[in-house]
């Protein structure tokens, strides 16, 4: 079988690596042919985009768009062409159209609401951004990866047959166990990790926060795309994200948190950032909407926090015992295993997509 998988982003994100690049690992050692089409090697995204002036933006995206024109010559005796989202992030879905003439084996995969605008991101070319792209694809694509139930409905509701749900799955050999678990609680170290778009996430817990830091020796460690990120009466530790640091920033952490507010684009989120923690056997705290609500078992795996009062409550009980974090933790790492890992979700996407290729 002969896949051509378009990735949305380059493998700086998570999405690209968990969605798409292990995907094909496992695919390759079983004898399939894949071919991945990224719009960026990370060296240029980060030369000409990230935190770049407007006109080496302007560069970057016609340097995109010239790239998926060279790509479109993969698509020619392809069994299936797999889309990581939009292939061009502005306008509408011209390449998809224009494969779609060619090959009518098309498979479209989300791991979020993307019909809905991102509540921290302001930008003057958010309005060129196509958020029905979902929706044309449920009605293009012969299948659907979607990465939970939430995602799943939506896309049935606009007229998408073939689904699957998989979730962005962890990579046990790549997310080891933590090595220690400090019996101190000097300080207790808080992470969150993500990004930049999605710290405003974190005034969820900014007052629980400030109240324990009266309270208790504690840290808000960060690892981020950003600049930098500051709370009053809390110490920050901040660090720029980066690639191959990126499960230090799961294992560093005593505690993991994913904070999010109640609304239809968080709603849609598939837990990656809960999941990641747990995985390296890291206890987490995180809100219950949506997919979050679905991958522990409250008092086990970790807590929910609903209020910020349940945000002081279950943090503080974390903060105060050691072993309480490193059981929760170990429990952890053994839900994931067996649950949201590659080898519990692999042979279903890749029955999904052999699936496809025969035409069903």
């Amino acid at each position: 079988m002969k896949i051509v998988f378009f990735g949305n982003a380059t493998e700086k994100i998570a999405s690209t690596r968990y969605r798409v690049q292990k995907f094909v690992q496992l695919l390759e050692q079983e004898g399939h042919d894949c071919v991945v089409c990224l719009p960026s090697s990370v060296e240029f995204l980060e030369k000409f985009f990230e935190n770049q002036p407007r006109y080496k933006k302007a560069i970057y995206w016609l340097y995109v768009w010239l790239r998926r024109w060279v790509q479109l010559r993969h698509i020619f005796g392809a069994d299936v062409v797999f889309f990581r989202g939009p292939m061009f992030k502005y306008g509408p879905p011209i390449f998809e159209y224009i494969i779609y003439l060619f090959n009518k084996n098309l498979v479209f995969d989300i791991d979020d609401a993307v019909w809905e605008k991102p509540h921290y991101v302001e930008s003057p070319f958010m309005g060129l951004i196509d958020f029905g792209w979902a929706e044309k694809m449920s009605r293009l694509c012969s299948g659907a990866v979607v990465g939970n139930k939430y995602l799943e409905e939506h896309i049935r509701k606009w007229g998408a047959d073939n689904v699957v749900i998989i979730p962005t799955c962890i990579d046990m050999e790549k997310h080891t166990h933590k090595k220690e678990y400090p019996k101190h609680n000097n300080p207790v170290i808080i992470g969150w990790t993500g990004g930049y778009g999605n710290l405003g996430y974190l005034e969820v817990v900014k007052e629980p926060l400030k109240e324990l830091a009266k309270k208790y020796p504690i840290k808000l460690f960060i690892a981020s795309n950003g600049p930098g990120y500051h709370m009053d009466g809390v110490e920050v530790e901040f660090e720029y994200w980066k690639l191959e640091k990126e499960i230090e920033y799961l294992q560093k952490p005593d505690i993991g948190l994913m904070p999010l507010i109640d609304s239809p684009r968080a709603r849609g989120k598939c837990a990656f950032k809960a999941l990641q923690y747990m995985g390296v056997g890291t206890p987490v705290v995180v809100s219950p909407i949506g997919m979050n609500a679905e991958i522990l078992e409250e008092g086990v795996h970790g807590f929910f926090a609903r209020t910020p009062e349940e945000w002081y409550e279950k943090l503080e009980v974390l903060i105060k015992d050691a072993e309480l974090r490193e059981k929760m933790g170990k429990a952890s790492r053994v839900r994931v295993q067996e649950l949201y890992s590659f080898e519990a979700n692999y042979h279903k996407f890749r029955d999904f997509l052999l699936m496809i290729a025969k035409g069903r």
